[in-house]
């Protein structure tokens, strides 16, 4: 059963005298028909009422159908929204798009944040701040820089990111977003982050998107993300070791290690000195005796520390198993043979487990460490980019990346020409065999031993126009044969009959 309701607002006009001119909500009659009342005895002007026609509520109910509700512009266009339903609806064809049209997108970012978000990899590190950065710009709670005041007692939270301010489309219904209103946030935030970081938002969007049309079925007629131009960039780094820098590296690795060495002995000696230090009855002397016990544990901890070389195998296993830096920091002592030579990683970037290969020589590092429970490289991210920063500047080292280890790691492999494609797949733990063509180039000479193994015991003989030919290192090689027989009679010469 279908029913139309004009919702439009009432007005009450008075002829030639605009000021009286009042609109009522279509809620509000009886307050109409009180101003109406009131003109006419209080100013003996006759006042003329009527409904305005641009706001039609229609509701269908229908058994095994859910319910229906919308509202049109005009009449016509409720009539006509009423027939093609009924008739999509006996045909069976019948799409509802009036859930759509009910919600907003920042709706279905909240519901994202709360359902989808935390079931995906990464989203407690990365993706959960950039949908939560959303949904503050559009309340107008954050400001680059400072902390600031908007007026009201609390102050809006700053942030390191510049607050973006063309997302107001994503308060419009669901429906009505258009391909525009997403590529005019694109040139926005394309004047503040690097492309490659745009296209990473983007994939955040079209993500709810997807889950909106497909899994919660919002229906749209057409998905204004199909149509969203990506911004071009090219990103992809070559950045290769040079000359003496892996020494270098290492050199200044050892250096690190040797500090942290020290810095580990005076802890282990500063201990009893820390506690004494508690028992003294006032913050001063605590210091005093903390100042002086740390000079001295130093001096001791230069003599007789324990020298234990972490970054410099870290620098090592990078580039001798091309593990990604998250899949090293993640790596417990549990997960290591040693008789095998593998290391077990069992969560990587593409979701899938691996095995990492051990060198002989990468292992002997690896029996240098304290091998005690839990992580083989027991640091933090933020401590090793620190310490890292630090190994560049003492090497003198410019534009190293920790992935670039990776990079140098699977080149080298490459550059050995015993390795094909699908070897170094398996040895850098790639999904798509097509992320290693950068590496194909490197793979060339291999190729070409494996050519001529395959058709080197093949008949050496070309055809042309229909004859076989020999190739003229045959000839020379039958030639030189001839030569050397003496029972070989000659076809050509002076001698020939």
């Amino acid at each position: 059963m279908a029913t139309i309701e004009n919702r439009s607002r009432f007005v009450v006009s008075v002829k030639n005298k605009d000021e009286y001119y009042r609109e009522f909500p279509f809620t509000n009659r009886d307050a109409a028909d009180e101003y109406c009342a009131w003109l006419e005895t209080e100013k003996g002007y006759k006042a003329k009422l009527k409904q305005k026609e641009d706001s039609f509520f229609v509701r269908i109910r229908q058994t095994g159908y859910p319910l229906f509700q919308k509202t049109f512009k005009s009449l016509e266009d409720a009539d006509t929204a009423i027939a093609r339903i009924e008739a999509e609806r006996k045909s069976g064809v019948f799409i509802d798009y009036t859930k759509a049209h009910n919600v907003t997108f920042e709706h279905l970012l909240k519901r994202y944040i709360e359902e989808e978000g935390p079931k995906h990899k990464g989203w407690e590190k990365s993706q959960k701040y950039k949908f939560k950065g959303w949904l503050a710009d559009l309340e107008g709670q954050t400001t680059k820089g400072v902390k600031e005041k908007d007026g009201s007692d609390k102050p809006r939270q700053a942030v390191m990111r510049v607050p973006s301010s063309e997302i107001q489309w994503m308060r419009k219904p669901f429906t009505a977003i258009e391909t525009e209103d997403i590529e005019g946030y694109i040139d926005e935030r394309l004047e503040v982050v690097e492309p490659a970081t745009v296209d990473r938002e983007i994939d955040c969007l079209r993500a709810v998107f997807t889950v909106a049309t497909k899994v919660w079925k919002y229906r749209l007629v057409e998905n204004p993300m199909e149509a969203v131009r990506r911004p071009k960039y090219f990103n992809e780094r070559d950045r290769r070791l040079k000359q003496d820098e892996h020494q270098r590296l290492l050199d200044s690795a050892f250096e690190e290690d040797k500090k942290r060495s020290v810095d580990l002995r005076v802890e282990e000696l500063m201990a009893l000195d820390r506690e004494a230090a508690q028992h003294l009855p006032t913050k001063y002397k605590k210091k005093l005796l903390v100042k002086a016990a740390l000079e001295q544990c130093r001096k001791v901890a230069e003599q007789n520390y324990i020298h234990i070389p972490l970054f410099e195998t870290f620098v090592n296993f990078q580039i001798m198993t091309a593990a990604r830096r998250g899949e090293a920091l993640q790596l417990n002592w549990a997960d290591v043979d040693f008789e095998k030579r593998s290391a077990y990683i069992a969560e990587t970037k593409n979701g899938q487990p691996r095995s990492l290969p051990l060198r002989g020589d990468l292992v002997e590092q690896l029996k240098e460490l304290p091998q005690c429970e839990g992580g083989v490289f027991p640091i933090t991210a933020a401590h090793l980019r620190k310490a890292w920063d630090r190994i560049l500047e003492r090497a003198k080292i410019t534009d190293l990346r920790i992935h670039d280890l990776r990079h140098e790691g699977i080149s080298q492999v490459a550059e050995t020409a015993k390795f094909s494609l699908i070897d170094l797949q398996k040895f850098s733990g790639h999904r798509d065999v097509r992320m290693l063509l950068r590496y194909a180039h490197l793979c060339t000479t291999h190729m070409a031993h494996k050519l001529d193994e395959a058709f080197s015991s093949e008949i050496s003989v070309t055809v042309h126009r229909g004859r076989k030919r020999l190739k003229l290192a045959e000839v020379a090689r039958i030639s030189q044969a001839e030569a050397s027989s003496s029972n070989v009679i000659p076809l050509f010469g002076k001698d020939a009959a």
